[in-house]
This record gives structure tokens, C-alpha cells and sequence, in this order.
């Protein structure tokens, strides 16, 4: 099986590519393309328990992971 990689570079400061893509209001305009809806409730703290939540397209019900941060690096 082959493996692909693709890459690319943006030209802006770190904080403002983490905040554009980790804001709720711009995280939520990115997972739109893969699955409307899609969200987070908690924070991004290292520690913290978060949730990746989004509606189930047959039911529309919310489901999703429970995660925990593990570390952040900027």
C-alpha cells in the first residue's frame, strides 16, 4: 500500500494559524467541508477534557469522541 503526504506552507505568525484553526466560530467553517455540524465543547488547555461533537446525517442526532489534551505546543 502507498502512502501519501501532502504539505503546505502558510505564510502567517503561528498564533494566528492556531487561533484561525482552533477558534469555535473558524474550527467550526473548516469541519463544515467534511462533516456540517461539527464542533468542540471544553478547551484546548493541556489537561483538558474536550469534546468533538457533530450531528449523525441519518438521525441527526449528536454524537462524537471525548478526548483529553495531551500537551500544546505553539
Amino acid at each position: 500500500m502507498s502512502k501519501l503526504r501532502f504539505s503546505i506552507t502558510i505564510q502567517a505568525p503561528k498564533a494566528k494559524v492556531w487561533n484561525t484553526m482552533l477558534a469555535d466560530s473558524t474550527y467550526r467553517l473548516w469541519t463544515e467541508v467534511f462533516h456540517a455540524g461539527s464542533h468542540y465543547v471544553g478547551d484546548w488547555s493541556q489537561g483538558s477534557k474536550i469534546l468533538f461533537l457533530g450531528p449523525d446525517p441519518d438521525t441527526g442526532m449528536l454524537g462524537g469522541m471525548v478526548s483529553r489534551i495531551k500537551e500544546k505546543s505553539r
